[in-house]
């Protein structure tokens, strides 16, 4: 097939999404045969802006009726050229007019839409994906918010490139539980129960020695503006933007439980700030592919948290689900353990392949099992192995897709 793609979501690969999804689906799609045109439309101006679901100000509209008229009008070109069987991006509402599909499907060309956080921040995706022709989404319990709006859900899983997360050579391996990823959601109070355990630990990724303020935003960089596109930004931990949360929970959730859900989002974040001290030495910053597949081979144990907040704020509900990493580690031979769900053992053979906790206390004993017994961990680390290479590659996933969308070739 011919396929159009447009899911860097920024020219400049300084930004975290300006490779990520290029360089898990490109390699798959080459490796299956398939012929990739790839938009040039810089989406890094509406990028900055994905976080709001609608009611765009007047400038931000004139910037996604931009970047989609230079999309179509690339679509057109390369149609015209030669036939383009598929256009496939990873749009938010705030990346391209839903109303411009219609002007793609008038050229015969299907459409679809990855996007990977359907649980916790399905309303930046909403309009799309009511518009595209088949909404890709790879959690399970999606579907129905996609139903809901009218969408054509397609639910394939994630996956990973075994050329890019594959075991690493020349490691000696240490009897010590590593963790990589961001400090998000209750991640930190997990952490908190090992250290407290005493269990030899190591964690890499952002936000884990400065409570978390200076983060990373979605796209990779911290906003220093004040305004943009006629939106005005407020400047994080500052008093307005307390207040403008303040002022939604009391929108959403009325005056008692607006107060209500405002106090435990407060107490959250002073047990944040209270358990930086506790990283001290243990974390070691954010690191490459190439030393995550390290950190992966190197350490006995490869620790996973999934849980996220329901609503993308602090005082939700957490709700866990497979990530990216579910298949990364594992392709990397690492003795994997994350929390458990139906979701994970849908993929992998719990407590053979991979295994799972479900609560601190067997976060802990688990963990320090598989430390001091190498022979089990090591048995875990090759049939999660074995497992990833055969089912979860992104040549796995992208087959199943075309084949559910009804262009298996």
């Amino acid at each position: 097939m011919r396929i159009f793609t447009a899911v860097r979501h920024s020219a400049d690969p300084q930004f975290y999404y300006g490779v990520l999804w290029s360089a898990n689906f490109y390699p798959a799609l080459r490796s299956l045969g398939h012929e990739l045109v790839e938009s040039q439309t810089d989406l890094w101006p509406a990028s900055k802006f994905a976080h709001i679901p609608g009611d765009f100000t007047s400038q931000e509209l004139e910037v996604r009726s931009n970047v989609t008229q230079q999309i179509i009008n690339e679509v057109k070109n390369a149609h015209r050229e030669r036939p383009i069987d598929l256009v496939l991006s990873y749009f938010y509402n705030s990346h391209f007019d839903p109303a411009g599909f219609s002007e793609i499907t008038r050229l015969g060309i299907p459409t679809v839409n990855f996007y990977c956080n359907s649980i916790y921040q399905f309303d930046l995706v909403s309009a799309i994906s009511a518009a595209v022709d088949f909404a890709w989404h790879p959690e399970k319990d999606a579907k129905a918010s996609y139903l809901a709006v009218g969408a054509n859900p397609v639910r394939v899983q994630m996956g990973a490139d075994p050329d890019v997360y594959r075991p690493a050579s020349n490691t000696t391996r240490i009897a010590k539980a590593c963790f990589v990823g961001q400090r998000y959601a209750d991640r930190d109070r997990w952490i908190e129960e090992l250290i407290k355990a005493e269990v030899p630990l190591a964690i890499y990724g952002s936000g884990w020695s400065t409570n978390g303020s200076n983060q990373p935003n979605e796209m990779g960089k911290v906003s220093e503006e004040t305004e943009y596109l006629g939106r005005k930004i407020s400047r994080h931990a500052s008093l307005e933007s307390y207040l403008r949360v303040f002022s939604k929970n009391l929108h959403d959730k009325g005056i008692v439980d607006g107060i209500a859900h405002t106090w435990r989002q407060k107490q959250y974040k002073q047990k944040t700030h209270q358990l930086t001290a506790l990283f001290a030495g243990l974390a070691h910053g954010a690191i490459s592919f190439e030393g995550m597949c390290r950190a992966f081979s190197e350490h006995a144990v490869t620790l996973n948290f999934s849980n996220v907040w329901s609503d993308g704020k602090a005082g939700s509900k957490l709700v866990p689900h497979v990530r990216l990493r579910d298949f990364e580690a594992p392709m990397c031979r690492a003795c994997y353990l994350t929390g458990h769900t139906d979701e994970i053992a849908e993929f992998y053979e719990p407590g053979k392949e991979i295994d799972t906790y479900r609560n601190p206390e067997e976060l802990v004993d688990k963990t320090k099992y598989y430390l001091s017994h190498p022979a089990e961990a090591e048995r875990i680390r090759e049939a999660g192995y074995r497992r990833a290479l055969r089912d979860h590659t992104w040549e796995q996933r992208f087959k199943q897709l075309f084949s559910l969308i009804g262009l298996s070739k």
